[in-house]
């Protein structure tokens, strides 16, 4: 057939359905014929390619929410086409899409960032963004030219009933409604609500209703008035429409609506459940790809309910406390800022993450307490510092009775806004570093540590808490690090018994000298830099994930520190001068037998290096021994 003869076919048939449209008709028959003629006229586009049309806009007057009309679809186009608005189509309607989508513009383009479309923006809009040119293509987007289908729409699990919705609370999710295309694609193009039968629904509780997609991009939003809302018998109903959402064939979406809720709601309602959505027999409304109209449920939905708390967002503020994996990873540090090298400027202890939710909060003290603790505790902390990126915004003394117990209170107000999150970051001045390690962790917890209040002075819900990691800091000594993830191979030998298996797994260490030079031991030192036994030994070996002691077993190490390290002076020991590196590939090697040719135990076998010995007088490193990334992969031994 061709594309002519198509396109015959679809205008006759345009015509035609255009005839029966004079003839009076109940509501859902001129629905159905709508619906025909919008689907004839989508594939007669489709056929034709689209057509293109360039209009001017010029801005004359002010838009703020809840305000109407084609110059807000228009500025609804222009935040669609930079990126700002996430709604497929314009509306005619500034709602708190609108607004947030507005301030992000205003922002980004150095204006006031009100939300408020007034002189300045107009003015600045209407210099820069003039004319828009308009692609329009109104094919709905099915795949399934020519054949009818069914739609099946069922109530989502989530959102559940007994959501609470507080005034001033935004997009709150109410109902999801599940719907499965059959036989053909299905394009949603209406979805009817109904509200209740009081008009204190839209009068005296909630501002808006959208419908948004599994992604959260919004198909439809509209405000909830007299205007919007319309009354059949005793039952107050809204229908969203102007949307096309493709539900491909054989499959299932889920369209979510939300409502917002007023700024003040009388506390007569306070705690009440009685109202909600619902979505009455045939309220989903689609077209297939013959152009048929396909409608669901059979039957209503059971109304999804909300809890009404009367009390304002304020005072459901929050404040929580969370780790952020920004934070300085367990490691050990050489405190070498100054002559006496033995002092370290803000040392980055924690970062942790503050977020606010439903208002402004303001902090009004926060205290991080400080443990200290290792082989000695020579090293201390002065001044501490509360980091916003790369600002201070409080500093304070470190106190306390104890030196393994100290507190930096910081007495400073500021505020985090509602629903962000502020990322923070604790630094400490370090003085007195030793010749042996002295480690440091920091720790901020709410409600203990922390007093904040929302916008009305009144205090605020808090939860969770931040723990650094554990910071080792001396003036003098190796800095250690993995040059390369650590590997492991296995080799197996059999004779006429049974078979042995020998495990190897490797390490390559990087290590270099700071604040001074560093004897490095041999493997033939009393004290190897990597021991295989005693109370230095550098390596465990996890079998399934627990600590296997192999002391019947044969075991072995092998390392060969690079010639750069000066032996002079030295026996089975070298000298690696300050400011020098070196990279030392260590073996740890184990068998699966034991002389007297038990096996161990069969398993996932894995090594992971623990400490690491240095100095003429023997300092051991020991952070990594709870890092996983100084962890072998494992291998199976049987």
């Amino acid at each position: 057939m061709s594309k002519m003869f198509k396109l015959t076919s679809l205008v006759v048939g345009l015509a035609m359905v255009l005839s029966f449209v004079a003839v009076p008709a109940s509501a859902a028959t001129i629905d159905e014929l709508m619906a025909q003629i919008a689907t004839l006229t989508a594939q007669i586009a489709a056929l034709k390619g689209g057509a293109t049309a360039t209009t001017a806009t010029t801005f004359t007057r002010d838009l703020t929410v809840g305000s109407t009309g084609a110059d807000v679809s228009a500025l609804q186009q222009i935040l669609i086409d930079s990126g700002y608005l996430d709604i497929v189509t314009p509306t005619t309607y500034f709602g708190s899409m609108t607004k947030a989508a507005l301030v992000k513009y205003q922002k980004e383009n150095g204006i006031s960032a009100t939300g408020y479309f007034g002189p300045i923006t107009r003015g600045f809009v209407n210099s820069t963004v003039t004319t828009t040119t308009t692609t329009t293509t109104t094919t709905t987007g099915i795949t399934t030219p020519g054949v009818e289908g069914s739609i099946t729409v069922s109530a989502n699990p989530t959102p559940s009933s007994g959501q609470t919705i507080r005034e001033g609370d935004s997009n709150v999710s109410v109902l999801g409604l599940k719907l499965e295309a059959k036989l053909s694609d299905i394009s949603i193009q209406r979805v009817k609500v109904d509200l209740g039968t009081s008009s204190v629904f839209y009068g005296k509780l909630f501002t808006t209703i959208s419908l948004v997609d599994d992604s959260g991009r919004v198909l439809v939003e509209s405000p909830l008035n007299s205007s919007t809302v319309v009354k059949e018998d005793t039952t107050y109903y809204i229908t969203l429409s102007g949307f096309n959402y493709v539900v491909a064939k054989n499959s299932t979406k889920v369209l979510t609506l939300r409502l917002s809720a007023m700024g003040s709601i009388d506390s007569t309602y306070d705690a009440s459940a009685a109202y909600g959505l619902l979505i009455p027999a045939n309220g989903v409304r689609g077209v297939d790809g013959a152009g048929l109209s396909q409608t669901g449920p059979s039957t209503a939905l059971s109304r999804r309910t909300v809890t009404i708390d009367s009390d304002a967002l304020v005072d459901a503020a929050t404040l929580k406390i969370t780790y952020n994996s920004a934070s300085l990873g367990t490691q050990q540090i050489v405190a070498d800022q100054n002559t006496t090298k033995d002092e370290y400027a803000k040392l980055p202890l924690l970062t942790f993450d503050m977020k606010a939710e439903k208002d402004n909060v303001t902090v009004t003290d926060l205290i991080v307490n400080i443990t200290r603790g290792g082989v000695t505790t020579t090293a201390s902390g002065t001044t501490v510092y509360l980091m916003d990126g790369s600002n201070v915004i409080g500093s304070a003394n470190l106190v306390g009775t104890s030196l393994t117990a100290m507190t930096a209170t910081f007495a400073d107000d500021f505020v985090i806004p509602a629903d962000t999150t502020k990322t923070l970051t604790v630094k400490m001045d370090v003085v007195d570093a030793g010749t042996d390690i002295t480690t440091f962790v920091a720790v901020v917890t709410a409600g203990t540590d922390v007093d904040a209040e929302n916008s009305n002075g009144t205090a605020v819900v808090e939860t969770g808490t931040a723990t650094g990691n554990t910071i080792s800091i001396l003036k003098s000594g190796l800095q250690v690090s993995l040059d390369s993830n650590p590997t492991i191979e296995k080799v197996i030998t059999s004779n006429n018994t049974n078979s042995t298996t020998t495990v190897t797994a490797t390490f390559n260490v990087r290590v270099k000298a700071f604040g001074a030079d560093v004897v490095l031991p041999t493997v033939a030192s009393d004290t190897p830099m990597f021991a295989k036994t005693g109370a230095t030994n550098s390596f465990t070996v996890y079998a399934d994930g627990v600590a296997s002691a192999l002391t019947a077993y044969a075991t072995s190490t092998n390392y060969t520190i690079p010639s750069t390290c000066s032996t002079a002076g030295l026996t089975n020991g070298c000298t690696l001068a300050e400011g020098s590196e070196v990279l030392i590939p260590v073996t740890y090697t184990f068998s699966s037998r034991n002389v007297a040719g038990t096996a161990l135990t069969a398993g996932n076998y894995a090594v992971q290096l623990i400490k690491v010995n240095y100095g003429a007088t023997v300092t051991t490193s020991t952070f990594m021994s709870s890092l996983s990334n100084w962890r072998s992969p494992s291998t199976y031994v049987n």
